[in-house]
């Protein structure tokens, strides 16, 4: 007997289609090399229990009478390979005449007996994939019209040689059809089950549908209140209602978090928050959190209680914040409610509120328009509406995100702001190798003279968050101290290209550009001031940490050579 080992043979399939011929090459242990062959006596065993892997491949493609054969030519002398050679004549590819759906337990009323019947197209072709998608479609349909139990049995072709072609059988049980009758909860500790049952999506009596289901495990999962979740059908009675079983397992209650940040324009910063979930069983949440940095800190408390039949929200929220900016200081107490409704599969939410809003500002500014020290005391009636298809709101990989704000202000002063925000990103390339960002902002006041308004009201620009390669607040115009004066309206917009470059680690570029005008609307052909750089992002399991620098294009006398900015998160 010859000898060869697992590297001097060859491996060839003659006559096999070209469709699968790639696909060969990754089934047979041959072409694998799973071992070692060292005799051509070897190689024959192996080429016999290959035939088997490939005459099942061949079927699977849809031909089902195929000629197969092989030899092993060994080598001629101790240079050369020996060689595995499949002879392959597969023969005429099959097509599927008839289908066939069989159910291997007792009949059930109204299941489909046809794919006619189930209003699924099917065609012709015979090979295992879309044999498999024909049976999962018709899975599906019995799924949605009251089968909740129904499951695949089996499923083959029968092939008629002489004729060329084949009857795809296809074997379900279906289980009795079932009603929705209410919710079972099983695992709730804290969660009262009358909270778990008014997120349900259907209508009690109407037949089982698992689109209802995944659209109740989603809104479940939606409140953040469980680490696990499993939604099925209960037992079935015998007039077919059932009650849909949830099991859960509950989160912890509280969480913990901090962070902190650092940049030129606003120093190091720190944030650190409590969170409390499921405050009386219903999915209440309240939040704590304290917000530093060395021009301002806050303390915010937020409490949510879901209206799932709404379906949205009610919420309230209390707020001290202390600025002490180049413009001016101010220290703030807002107290604020709401209503939160979502629309169109929770894409869009709409709010509307009402809140107080008293503060103690200092000016600044030196020259006019400036205005003296004083208390404010402001009533609004905030109204937004917000569009979000975004992923992780931290990691921000894909989806866009666009908001409209309008606030009327009355009190001390009279006056509407507006504001219209968006950013998105898109991925492309290999494995979503590079991402193309982008973010804007328009805002504008109306009702009020810029010497009127409160400085802390008036709209400012630049720093991390808005035009980076500028300190905080300083895009605009600057009074004689090179101070911001502020304005009535703004434009900023923003573009960033990043590119995962090793593993983790992520590189970006951008540019941003801004402007704050004294009028109440924007002058989009105003003056812009510029800022550009790059950064390097380390794609962490707690979201990106980010370290950018950014140069001033448009660089005054009180700017800075650059702005350096280390966070977590993208900025958008």
């Amino acid at each position: 007997m010859g000898a060869a080992n697992a590297a001097d043979y060859a491996v060839r399939y003659d006559g096999a289609p070209p469709e699968l011929r790639h696909k060969l090459e990754r089934l047979t242990d041959l072409s694998l090399r799973r071992r070692s062959y060292p005799t051509t006596a070897s190689l024959r065993q192996a080429a016999a229990s290959d035939r088997d892997v490939i005459r099942r491949a061949l079927a699977a493609a849809g031909y089902f009478n195929p000629a197969i054969t092989y030899r092993v030519e060994a080598a001629g002398d101790a240079d050369a390979q020996a060689s595995v050679i499949f002879s392959i004549e597969p023969g005429a590819k099959f097509r599927i005449e008839r289908h066939v759906v069989v159910y291997k337990d007792d009949a059930a009323p109204d299941r489909p007996a046809t794919f006619e019947t189930a209003e699924i197209e099917v065609s012709d072709r015979a090979d295992g994939a879309t044999l498999e998608d024909n049976q999962k479609r018709f899975l599906d349909h019995l799924l949605s019209k009251g089968f909740p139990r129904a499951r695949i049995v089996a499923r083959r072709a029968e092939a008629r040689l002489a004729e060329g072609v084949a009857d795809a059988v296809y074997e379900f049980e279906s289980g009795p059809r079932a009603t929705f009758n209410g919710v079972e909860v099983v695992g709730a500790k804290k969660t009262k089950p009358r909270f778990v049952a008014g997120l349900k999506t259907w209508d009690d009596g109407a037949y089982f549908n698992r689109e209802d289901l995944v659209s109740f495990r989603e809104d479940l999962a939606d409140t953040g209140l469980f680490s696990s979740i499993e939604v099925e059908a209960g037992e079935i009675a015998p007039d077919g209602r059932a009650p849909v079983k949830v099991t859960i397992e509950e989160r912890k209650q509280r969480t913990i978090g901090a962070g902190v940040s650092f940049s030129t324009a606003e120093g190091p910063g720190g944030r650190l928050f409590l969170e409390y979930r499921n405050l009386a069983g219903r999915g209440e949440r309240a939040r704590a959190e304290i917000e530093g940095t060395e021009i301002r800190q806050a303390f915010d408390v937020e409490v949510e209680k879901p209206l799932p039949r709404f379906p949205g929200s009610v919420f309230g929220n209390l707020a001290f914040i202390n600025e002490t900016t180049d413009a001016f200081n101010a220290r703030s107490l807002e107290l604020g409610a709401g209503l939160a409704r979502r629309w169109l599969d929770d894409r869009l939410e709409t709010r509307a509120g009402l809140a107080l809003e008293t503060s103690s500002v200092e000016s600044r500014l030196r020259i006019a328009p400036g205005v003296p020290d004083e208390r404010t005391y402001l009533v609004s009636a905030p109204l937004s509406a917000t569009w979000d298809t975004e992923d992780d709101p931290l990691a921000l990989s894909s989806g866009a995100r666009a908001s409209l704000f309008v606030v009327p202000y009355t009190g001390t002063d009279q006056f509407t702001r507006l504001e219209l925000v968006g950013r998105s990103r898109r991925q492309f390339g290999a494995g979503d190798r590079f991402t193309l960002a982008g973010r804007f902002r328009v805002a504008a006041t109306a009702g009020s003279a810029l010497r009127s308004l409160p400085v802390n009201k008036r709209i400012f620009s630049g720093g991390g968050a808005s035009v980076r390669g500028y300190d905080f607040q300083s895009v605009g115009p600057l009074d004689a101290d090179g101070r911001p004066i502020g304005g009535r309206s703004a434009v900023e917009a923003a573009i960033e290209a990043r590119a995962k470059v090793l593993g983790p680690v992520q590189l970006a570029a951008f540019a941003d550009a801004g402007a704050v005008f004294s009028e109440s609307f924007p002058d989009f052909t105003g003056d812009y001031l510029i800022g550009a750089g790059g950064g390097i992002r380390y794609l962490s399991e707690i979201g990106p940490i980010r370290l950018d620098v950014a140069l001033p294009l448009e660089r005054r006398p009180t700017d800075r050579g650059f702005q350096f900015y280390i966070s977590l998160g993208q900025p958008f």
